[in-house]
């Protein structure tokens, strides 16, 4: 008589790990919100709105930066350790290196280009750029990267924060506050970050020399085409701050960016929801559950974004202008960039299931087209119409990604899903309403 074997466990149930390593690192993203909401808060009193506009140019520029020292390793590790913990330490070493090599290129590129453009303060730049070669140590979490153990990643991001925090208190109390002493002391409370990450993930590392070298090439095979898609991700979220500085002077980078800033934070549930969801995903794939999977992360996550966004919307010339009268014109900006997160909340979980299938190079055209597209609809719309322009150029980019990256999801799903598939989606506008509706009555009483 044969014995009976039980089914295997639901690969697309979404584990309670994943939803709390997101709790983890939105409560960290909340304390590291904080911080920088009050950096900005007190740059934006200390400098002028040029000076202001500066600093913000060249965040957006570090942010760039890191994409570009990371170049795919992250994500790579994940993809090549999540199952096999043997091949950890030879693809370390690897990710390790090609970090090094790439933050050195980008303190020649970022430092050299502030010299050469005659910018303010490059002695300043050129200092704070030097920070991403540290990222090399921060790959040492590997292990509780795979592991979903974020706890101590996000303590770690925390106190970096905070110090970044500190530091500024302490420029700000010499009395002669300036963008680049300011980026120098926001360089070095990351720096600390990374410092404590390798202290501290060291410790989960497997000991002894490598088992398992992991060769270059399927290394780098995999990483190269992610990196330049994140590279293009963070450059089209990103560049229209570029385009504003460069047709509107540094003045107009000062509000927008605070509108930018505000979008950030409320991406906060879809990006660490989709980055700790990678290791699962990458295993839901293996077991042809992908899509299901996806869903059940993605739905909730974008109707959750919508009803907020519904609420919070009409109070958006409030928001920015909190930060002083001068910056509430970036009011109507942050209302389109709102819709822009809903479309993230999607987007973000999507195109994180599209790594997770190894289709890194499908990745990269998805990012590479949206970066072209944003490019396209900036240098129409940012002469004209501004920020409001670039936010427009925002939303319509981050819609693109999400309907790609479900169109690429689909065609590949075995066997071929019928279009009931659609209907969950059904509760995104129904959100989104139910969440204007509560403002409207909010306002009315």
């Amino acid at each position: 008589m044969n014995a009976q074997v039980a089914p295997p466990p639901d690969a697309a149930r979404v584990p309670a790990r994943v939803w709390r390593g997101a709790g983890w690192r939105l409560a960290g993203r909340i304390w590291s919100s904080a911080c920088t909401l009050v950096v900005l808060y007190l740059a934006a009193q200390a400098l002028d709105l040029a000076s202001f506009g500066r600093l913000a140019f060249y965040l957006a520029v570090f942010a760039v930066l890191d994409a570009v020292v990371d170049s795919g390793t992250g994500q790579a590790l994940v993809q090549r350790t999540a199952d096999r913990p043997e091949a950890l330490l030879g693809a370390l070493a690897r990710a390790r290196r090609i970090r090094l090599v790439a933050g050195l290129a980008g303190v020649a590129l970022v430092g050299g280009g502030a010299w050469l453009l005659d910018e303010p303060e490059a002695g300043w730049i050129t200092l704070a750029a030097l920070y991403p070669t540290t990222h090399a140590l921060e790959l040492s979490t590997i292990a509780l990267r795979n592991e979903l153990r974020w706890g101590p990643q996000v303590a770690i991001r925390a106190f970096a924060a905070g110090t970044g925090l500190v530091l500024t208190l302490v420029v700000l109390g010499m009395g002669t506050p300036t963008a680049g002493k300011l980026l120098v002391a926001l360089a070095a409370g990351s720096t600390t970050g990374n410092l404590l990450a390798h202290a501290v993930g060291r410790r989960s590392l497997p000991r002894g020399p490598a088992r398992d070298a992991d060769p270059w090439r399927p290394f780098l095979r995999l990483a190269l085409p992610l990196g330049a898609a994140a590279i293009c991700q963070q450059a089209y979220f990103w560049s229209d701050n570029a385009v504003l500085r460069a047709v509107h002077g540094e003045a107009s980078v000062g509000p927008y960016t605070i509108a930018v800033r505000i979008m950030g934070w409320s991406l906060s549930v879809a990006v660490y929801a989709s980055a700790v969801a990678l290791p699962w995903l990458t295993r839901a794939e293996a077991r042809d559950q992908l899509l299901a999977a996806t869903l059940r992360l993605a739905v909730p996550l974008t109707a959750a974004a919508a009803f907020a966004v519904g609420l919070v919307a009409p109070w958006s010339a409030q928001l920015v202008g909190l930060f002083g009268e001068e910056f509430a014109s970036g009011g109507p900006a942050l209302e389109v960039l709102l819709l822009a997160v809903v479309a993230v909340h999607a987007g973000a979980p999507l195109l994180t299931a599209v790594t997770a299938s190894g289709r890194s190079r499908t990745v990269l055209a998805l990012s590479a087209l949206a970066l072209l597209l944003n490019l396209g609809l900036n240098a129409m719309w940012v002469p004209s119409a501004g920020a409001l322009g670039a936010a427009r150029a925002t939303l319509a980019t981050e819609t693109w990604v999400a309907l790609a990256s479900a169109a690429c999801l689909v065609r590949a799903a075995r066997p071929r899903p019928s279009a009931g598939l659609l209907l969950p989606w059904l509760a995104v506008p129904a959100c989104w309403i139910a969440g204007r509706a509560l403002a409207l009555l909010l306002q009315a009483s």
